[in-house]
């Protein structure tokens, strides 16, 4: 009973970890193209200040894990509910639940905050289908373990 809610949190986590470093990295890219000396050491921590960052109230209203595992939440209750009436792989449902959580998020924040994107791996549309898949893979991960426990 207590290993979905684990699982789910840990979708979560790696969900936010991958769109992070997804944000991250196409910020060290701009700086590199600009010439600026873009090190292995400047690059982890980056990566770990953002993931800190990004996770306490600063910029956004709410924590960066917050808002992921409040669009997963609801993407992948709605898939659980169609599961009911159609007949598909539930690994693929919720991976396409995952990405489609997080694509909405990358699509609906804009609106929200004046036209801004706060996410700067999501300005364009290379970005945003990265983006996307961090969330397929998050949702892939969160259908496997649910096959597995079921598979048991």
């Amino acid at each position: 009973m207590l290993r979905i809610p684990l699982h789910f949190v840990a979708a979560v986590f790696i969900a936010t970890a991958m769109v992070i470093f997804q944000t991250t990295s196409s910020n060290l890219i701009w700086l590199s193209s600009l010439d600026m000396p873009v090190t292995l050491q400047i690059g982890l921590s980056s990566y770990v200040n953002d993931f800190v960052a990004m996770n306490q109230l600063q910029g956004l209203p709410v924590p960066f894990f917050a808002l992921i595992a409040a669009s997963l939440l609801i993407a992948f209750l709605f898939t659980r509910i169609g599961l009911i009436w159609i007949r598909i792989n539930q690994t693929l449902a919720y991976s396409l639940a995952g990405g489609a959580a997080i694509v909405g998020i990358v699509v609906l924040m804009p609106l929200a905050f004046y036209n801004l994107d706060l996410l700067p791996g999501a300005r364009t549309l290379v970005g945003k289908i990265f983006l996307g898949g961090c969330g397929i893979a998050s949702g892939f991960y969160f259908g496997s373990a649910l096959n597995e426990k079921q598979s048991q």
